[in-house]
């Protein structure tokens, strides 16, 4: 099920979330909570927030994606996006 939903949010995304410039709240809060807070809670996803820039999230994004399949590099662009590219993305991740 979480594949099929996984896939699914991927196609309903991947067109609108291409690039960081076109990242939105809503679909940053979606891809988020789909992908990352599977695996990790708001608090740890805030305090990375709050010590990471965007060279090290590259580079965590990756790791992550060799520990789950369903983050190859289309998501990892987009997560990344969400991550770096919002000034309010701590309003987006940490009110959850």
């Amino acid at each position: 099920m979480r594949i099929i939903c996984s896939s699914f949010l991927f196609l309903l995304l991947c067109s609108t979330l291409l690039s960081a410039a076109e990242v939105n709240k809503e679909q940053c809060a979606s891809t988020i909570n789909m992908y990352c807070t599977l695996c990790h809670t708001t608090e740890r996803i805030c305090k990375g927030l709050e010590k990471n820039d965007s060279d090290a999230w590259k580079t965590i994004l990756k790791k992550m994606s060799k520990n789950d399949e369903d983050i190859d590099a289309d998501v990892r662009t987009v997560v990344h996006a969400c991550l770096t590219s919002l000034p309010s993305v701590t309003t987006i991740v940490c009110t959850q």
